[in-house]
């Protein structure tokens, strides 16, 4: 097809898109609610992860090792604990320094425990591990159980648990709501689109009888979905990154309590930014287009 064929239809998918202003304005208007419902379900199910992953780091497995440990089991516990490729990191506290920390601990009255020093010091060394993944917490508590010279460990697998339920329902649930949301919105420029075709129904009949192509028929349609999917994703980029930038700066200057803990974990703007925007002109893009496409197929069947 030569360029002024393509200039001639994107001309074509304008035009419709200016003579159905009124109908093109709400189909502009529910598919920006339908973006913004979108992009709010995503910046949330965005940070719910990011918190996830916080309070996962926050937590960790802990291998106490029996008083009568020797060096080679802690040296066999290390060399394990490297090679393992759950272990995101770790570290071993000696008894030494698990007697330092409690008395930093308790600021003013670590006099209390300075009667603990030496061989009076109840503490027990251990490993103290992260992992990558939560769901491997007990695996990897039941691993080391085994070995020789640890007394027990300690895993935090009901917060564990807790996490990842939250984790999966904002996962699902966002996904449900995001194809209850597109497919809303491809049948809003759908009607749209077809208002447009019924009233050229006719011209469409003679351009097929003339040879023309269904591509041919159909590009300026496609247009004016495109069109209508363009605009709103830059009406709803605009709004959700206003909302998303003062709510972060409320939380991060503002805020107080658990509130104020959020924006330890809240995902900044500047790196999302790109993917946002990209995100929500690929939805419109796909939703404008998809809409077209589908109520154009009665009319080409001359």
């Amino acid at each position: 097809m030569k360029f002024s064929s393509f200039k001639y239809l994107f001309r074509q998918g304008w035009n419709n898109f200016k003579g159905n202003r009124l109908m093109s304005v709400a189909s502009v208007g529910v598919v920006t609610s339908c973006l913004i419902l979108v992009g709010i379900c995503g910046s949330l199910v965005l940070n719910v992860n990011s918190f996830v992953q916080y309070l996962g780091a926050q937590n960790e497995v802990v291998i106490y090792m029996k008083d009568e440990a020797t060096l080679e089991n802690i040296n066999s516990i290390n060399s394990s604990l490297e090679k393992d490729e759950d272990v995101a990191e770790f570290k071993f506290v000696s008894k030494e320094e698990a007697l330092k920390e409690q008395m930093e601990y308790m600021g003013r009255y670590e006099s209390l425990l300075s009667g603990y020093q030496g061989e009076n010091n109840p503490l027990p060394a251990s490993f103290r591990v992260h992992l990558d993944d939560l769901t491997r917490l007990e695996p990897v508590s039941m691993e080391f159980s085994a070995f020789e010279g640890v007394d027990y460990v300690s895993t935090p697998t009901e917060l564990a648990g807790v996490l990842i339920t939250l984790k999966n329902v904002t996962y699902y649930a966002g996904l449900a709501i995001l194809v209850i949301l597109v497919m809303v919105s491809m049948v809003v420029i759908s009607n749209t689109i077809r208002l447009t075709v019924f009233a050229r129904r006719r011209e469409i009949s003679i351009m097929k009888y003339v040879g023309a192509t269904n591509g041919f028929i159909r590009l300026p349609f496609i247009v004016e979905g495109l069109l209508i999917g363009t605009i709103s994703a830059l009406i709803t980029f605009a709004v959700v990154a206003g909302g998303y930038v003062y709510l972060f700066n409320y939380i991060t200057t503002q805020a107080t309590g658990f509130i104020a803990m959020l924006s330890m974990c809240m995902v900044p703007f500047t790196s999302i930014w790109p993917v946002m925007l990209i995100g929500f002109v690929g939805f419109g893009w796909l939703i404008g287009g998809m809409g077209s496409a589908f109520s154009m197929r009665k009319y080409l069947k001359v």
